[in-house]
């Protein structure tokens, strides 16, 4: 189940994403973000890659039918995409060159001309995961 519920005493609209819970264990000594994996080319400086889980999704299902005055939800529609820095996991953003963090850059300004083009999405947030 993915579905936005209000939440009335912070009065704002928050993520349920039950069905990611059942996202499969992969191995310690396997990423699918690895060049050489399947998943990923080879070689790439930056990539754009779609979230294999995804929290909100451009075709979500109905949410439960069980809408009141006080429990109120709606459909999770969005995009979580993942943006890959670097083939080299253990490299963080300070570290990339001047010329790659520009790659990025340039990444993210694409996705964010892209997206904006969607009338349903309402914001697009960038941030940095690690683990």
């Amino acid at each position: 189940m993915a579905e936005l519920r209000w939440h009335p005493l912070i009065k704002d609209w928050v993520i349920i994403a039950s069905h990611r819970q059942d996202r499969p264990q992969m191995p310690k000594d396997w990423c699918p973000f690895c060049p050489g994996s399947g998943r990923v080319p080879d070689n790439y400086t930056v990539l754009k890659y779609d979230n294999d889980f995804p929290a909100l999704m451009q075709n979500p299902p109905e949410p439960d039918k069980v809408h009141t005055r006080f429990y109120k939800m709606k459909e999770a529609y969005g995009k979580c995409e993942v943006i890959l820095y670097s083939p080299e996991h253990t490299v963080t953003l300070p570290e990339l060159s001047v010329e790659h963090v520009k790659k990025l850059v340039d990444l993210w300004v694409e996705r964010f001309v892209e997206l904006r083009k969607d009338e349903k999405i309402k914001y697009i947030f960038i941030f940095e995961n690690r683990g």
